[in-house]
């Protein structure tokens, strides 16, 4: 029988091929170099990450926070800042005291502090005074 198949007997292998298993171990300790040079990747971005995580932290919204930073901030923080707010300084002007409503009155002020490229100066108090 003279055809190809998909079995091959390990009679008819060199010596030396027939038992070979590949294993982790066996390629790193035939190729050191990139076995090495694999390494150093892998804890090179386990250190850019484990520092990014660390090196990370909530912002805390006060009255003294410009709109940079506003913008920097999730939803859990504005409304946090909302609540707090209206806690301090009251309901705004209209008598409104929903904190959806302060939220949206520091974004429509920091807009305007965008657009006149003032947003590191002017803070979300002045923000929602309408002082920029």
């Amino acid at each position: 029988m003279t055809g190809a198949s998909a079995f091959s007997d390990p009679a008819g292998m060199p010596p030396g091929q027939a038992d070979e298993t590949w294993t982790t171990w066996g390629l790193v300790v035939k190729h050191k170099v990139a076995a090495v040079a694999a390494l150093a990747l892998v804890l090179l971005l386990l250190a850019i990450i484990v520092g990014g995580i660390l090196a990370s932290r909530p912002v805390l919204v006060t009255d003294a926070t410009t709109c940079t930073s506003w913008g920097s901030t999730n939803q859990t923080q504005q409304r946090d800042y909302a609540l707090r707010y209206l806690r301090e300084h009251g309901p705004l002007s209209g008598g409104v005291t929903n904190p959806a409503s302060v939220v949206s009155a520091i974004n429509n002020g920091c807009g305007e502090a965008y657009v006149n490229d003032v947003e590191d100066n002017i803070t979300v108090l002045q923000a929602i005074r309408q002082q920029y």
